[in-house]
């Protein structure tokens, strides 16, 4: 190993932060004060500048689009093939994101009545257990795609817009979809169909069933007899985007 970076911050627990850089291909690195990360690309580095622009991608991923750590904090580009080791540090702005808020209800499960106190501790381990890899898995279906894919990190990046009008609606349909021409085997892939399209075209691109939370603002009436709401439109998007972030993180591993 001749290179690693030190995490300065995070509110990552150890296994938790193993696990998902593990998945990115990075392993830790025990260094005193703080733990760090290595990886075969990082060695294949020249100089200490281009370890930090790799560690950055991460850094942003994880703090940005992800949403799994907003601390997460570079620290020292660690160099082991000086003798001794050498830090070398670099001067960074954090860009800040804000992120769509969101409120989920959490229910209480209780291990079920008679059992010895070592079959309640098992129930209690298997239920943390089960728990952790369910939060594992959603952290992961958005760090893969996000720091593999670029448009997919731009998609996350949207699905954060605290309410998003039909601008923001319309550019991530086009960014999942591609060129215009896409748009049949799209639908397909996708189950959208004819009807879809329209009724979601026609609440994000008309004034006239929008109003200014509309693309455009010509007044142009639409033929659409039963255009989708602007709640509609949004679910509708959020539900096409959880399908295709789904898609471009299973074509990593085919």
């Amino acid at each position: 190993m001749r290179w690693a970076i030190e995490i300065q911050n995070t509110q990552l627990e150890r296994r938790n932060l193993e696990d998902l850089l593990g998945k990115l291909g990075f392993a830790l690195v025990e260094e005193s004060p703080y733990v760090a990360f290595s990886s075969p690309a990082i060695d294949q580095c020249s100089t200490a500048g281009e370890v930090f622009e790799l560690a950055k991608k991460l850094r942003d991923v994880i703090s940005g689009p992800a949403k799994i750590d907003p601390d997460f904090q570079l620290g020292a580009v660690i160099d082991y093939s000086a003798q001794p080791k050498r830090r070398h540090y670099f001067l960074h702005v954090h860009e800040a994101i804000h992120l769509h808020s969101t409120i989920s209800a959490t229910v209480t499960v209780a291990p079920g009545s008679g059992l010895s106190e070592e079959q309640r501790q098992a129930w209690q381990e298997a239920r943390a257990e089960a728990e952790y890899k369910a939060k594992l898995e959603e952290q992961l279906s958005r760090l893969e795609p996000a720091y593999f894919s670029a448009k997919a990190e731009k998609v996350l990046e949207l699905l954060a817009v605290e309410k998003p009008t039909g601008v923001t609606l319309f550019k991530l349909y086009e960014l999942m979809r591609g060129p215009s021409q896409n748009g049949a085997s799209f639908g397909r892939e996708f189950g959208i169909t004819d009807d879809d399209y329209r009724r979601f075209k026609a609440v994000v691109h008309h004034d006239s069933v929008s109003g200014d939370w509309a693309r455009h603002a010509h007044g142009e009436p639409t033929d659409v007899v039963n255009p989708m709401t602007t709640t509609e439109a949004e679910a509708f998007v959020r539900g096409l985007a959880a399908k295709w972030l789904q898609r471009v993180r299973a074509s990593r591993s085919t």
